[in-house]
């Protein structure tokens, strides 16, 4: 039997097993190609960098457990991001779902960053929780914060939270970044902060969510946008942090790549043992 023969005929769970490995390891060690950035995430990402060192940010945390691993690195890197620049972050959710995963992100965007970089609970950042009502919740919040929530996600009252001394509405925050998920929950950013109080937002959704706020972008009502697992991982590329965006996103091209190879390398041996007269 020729070694193409061989080739051939190896066992389909051997192939399966290398697949396995080739999709696991960039996903446990993130590996960092050259890739191509959307326009999209180009002007999010710029956007986020332009936030002023020392402002304040308005943060929506919308997902769940499944739209969690796509979006939720993006948003747990916004963490990391804007502590990095002393950005203080208050954050909310729509739902009670939502505002578990938003602590979550939270949890991890803090573990990740440098020794020393301020980051305290109520000093730095603070997740004010579920927020009841859907947009006229948002419309509530963006007014008066105090008037719509007594307590944030800790259980510490609003009152004695160092950071909200001087905040109470959307016209105390310099900029906005909405992580929508997939709760089609963008336009309330765009109706509620972005057009009462031309608060400039940046938005991050799944990708199948992203065609619908094209025309916000066009119309400059979005600063930009992070669509599902790529525009995560393109945010943890322009930031240098590779993290699980980038980790999924490479594994899904490795493993395209390693199937690519196999019907090329598949075809061409198929052709070699015809040509030899083998069965």
């Amino acid at each position: 039997m020729s070694m193409a023969k061989k080739i051939l005929d190896v066992d389909g769970r051997v192939l399966f097993l290398i697949l396995f490995l080739t999709v696991a390891f960039p996903i446990l060690n993130p590996v960092v190609l050259p890739m191509s950035i959307q326009t999209y995430s180009q002007q999010a990402y710029d956007f986020a960098n332009s936030i002023p060192n020392g402002s304040s940010v308005f943060v929506e945390g919308g997902n769940i457990a499944a739209t969690d691993p796509a979006c939720g690195p993006a948003l747990s890197l916004f963490v990391y991001h804007m502590l990095t620049k002393n950005v203080k972050l208050v954050f909310f959710s729509l739902g009670a779902e939502q505002a578990f995963w938003t602590q979550k992100e939270i949890d991890i965007g803090l573990t990740k960053l440098p020794a020393g970089t301020p980051a305290v609970n109520g000093v730095n950042w603070v997740n004010l929780g579920y927020i009841s009502g859907q947009e006229s919740g948002v419309s509530a919040l963006a007014a008066n914060i105090r008037s719509t929530v007594s307590k944030d996600y800790l259980g510490n009252s609003v009152d004695s939270i160092p950071m909200l001394k001087d905040i109470n509405s959307a016209k105390d925050f310099k900029a906005a970044f909405w992580f929508g998920g997939s709760e089609g929950s963008v336009p309330y950013a765009v109706r509620q902060l972005v057009m009462p109080y031309s608060l400039p937002t940046g938005a991050d959704c799944t990708t199948n969510e992203a065609p619908n706020y094209s025309p916000y972008l066009q119309a400059g009502q979005l600063q930009g946008l992070f669509a599902g697992v790529r525009g995560s991982a393109e945010y943890e590329y322009l930031t240098g942090v590779p993290g699980t965006g980038l980790g999924q996103a490479m594994a899904t091209n490795f493993g395209g790549l390693y199937w690519l190879i196999l019907v090329i390398l598949g075809n061409v041996l198929y052709f070699i043992t015809r040509m030899r007269g083998e069965k």
